[in-house]
């Protein structure tokens, strides 16, 4: 496992300088550090070794900007749908973060993502016929594991872009329906993690919060349904996170909109960023006992960033999508003691080694305490994601270039 904290050898033998210069990054500020257990030593912090890497020595100006752009640097594509602030992301000017917590509903910010334009009163969706050949498809799928839902998503996302639907959804120009078939097709593979075992059909005009509680077999509470809608909101973008800029390439090669989608899955899958929810699923939070989460605080400070996605490198004071998720979580009625002690375990992760909850550790802990089952996060997640994949394909569509970065060949000369 990559671990977050490095010992001065460690990072010393990364950047390739001498211990001079390591404290020189130190007291700059550049690199932050944390206690060595033995109280004498001091231990670093990869992310940060890892971006004064990707900039330091003297590269050529347009190389370097190139490199250090793609390594948490500056946007490399312009872009009007997200911005990022301490406060959270802002949709097309709006708050997500408030929005959230004001109980608008995440259909009207799936319409603001992707067309641009507000409404001021819900306007649910109609139910969309999911194509006949695609139902059969997921009638013969069993019971999906937590680990797998993810790739039933992407399979799902395949089988709608076939018989000539991919190339219709680019001749008409028809991508907001087909972002609502996908999304309603996604909710319903919930049900495969449920006591149904089985795809089922959205409700005409039912709300998505509604509808994945429901498969899920939780009973859909105005309190649930809130918390529920405002986790779906502060996912839904992020700018440019690497599932988002994959949709953004496949979309720039003219891929339609289900492909897009599928690309930007396979991306989000990634053991370093959407299977975050299954790790907390199955090794920070498998008991919930007060006694076993106090036993994991180092498994945290060990692994927590690289795992669970504490501390996200854009929101160093704390992830505001996290507090907001977490915040709506507490405010539910009669909470579980495994939710409890789960919450009381992150403010003792954040007061004693100042590590803040990211969104996974946050939606798994919301799933749990509305009765979702495991696996439900990561769905959660990529479906609430969705809408700003679509809204990025939109844009990158309009822009009407291939985007294709340059390599720098650093291999081996060849002699002949």
């Amino acid at each position: 496992m990559v671990k977050d904290l490095l010992t001065r050898s460690e990072a010393l033998e990364l950047l390739k300088v001498k211990p001079s210069t390591l404290y020189a990054y130190v007291s700059r500020g550049l690199i932050k550090t944390a206690q060595h257990p033995d109280g004498r030593k001091s231990l670093y912090y990869r992310t940060d070794i890892e971006r004064v890497r990707s900039r330091k020595r003297g590269r050529p100006p347009q190389v370097a900007a190139a490199e250090s752009t793609m390594h948490w640097g500056a946007p490399v594509v312009a872009s009007a749908i997200t911005q990022i602030t301490p406060a959270g992301p802002l949709y097309r000017s709006r708050a997500a973060v408030e929005m959230a917590r004001a109980g608008i509903a995440f259909e009207s910010v799936v319409q603001l993502l992707i067309t641009g334009m507000w409404q001021d009163n819900f306007a649910p969706w109609p139910a969309v016929a999911i194509p006949d050949d695609v139902r059969q498809l997921l009638n013969h799928c069993h019971k999906t594991s937590a680990s797998d839902i993810g790739s039933l998503l992407g399979m799902a996302m395949f089988a709608l872009g076939m018989q000539g639907r991919g190339a219709q959804e680019i001749a008409d120009g028809a991508s907001v329906p087909a972002a609502r078939l996908i999304m309603q097709t996604m909710g319903g593979c919930v049900g495969f993690l449920g006591s149904s075992y089985r795809y089922l059909e959205r409700r005409p005009y039912e709300p998505l919060a509604s509808f994945l509680l429901r498969v899920s077999g939780v009973d859909p509470t105005p309190e649930s349904i809130h918390a529920l809608n405002g986790a779906l909101i502060v996912l839904a973008d992020n700018e440019l996170a690497p599932a988002t800029f994959a949709a953004r390439i496949a979309a720039s090669t003219n891929a339609d909109l289900y492909n897009c989608v599928a690309a930007a899955i396979g991306a989000h899958l990634g053991f370093s960023t959407g299977t975050s929810t299954q790790k907390v699923e199955s090794a920070l939070l498998q008991s919930t006992s007060a006694k076993d989460l106090a036993q994991r605080l180092g498994l945290v400070k060990e692994y927590g960033a690289s795992l669970f996605g504490f501390n996200h490198p854009m929101y160093p004071g704390g992830d505001p999508r996290a507090d907001l998720i977490l915040e709506l979580t507490r405010a539910l009625p009669a909470l579980k003691t495994g939710t409890r002690n789960t919450l009381a375990f992150l403010d003792d992760v954040r007061s004693q080694l100042e590590c803040y909850p990211g969104v996974a550790v946050a939606l798994v802990t919301l799933a749990r305490a509305l009765g979702m089952p495991d696996g439900s996060s990561t769905a959660l997640w990529v479906l609430s994601r969705t809408s700003g994949w679509v809204a990025h394909v939109q844009e990158q569509r309009t822009l009407g270039f291939l985007l294709r970065p340059r390599a720098k060949f650093v291999g081996a000369a060849v002699t002949t």
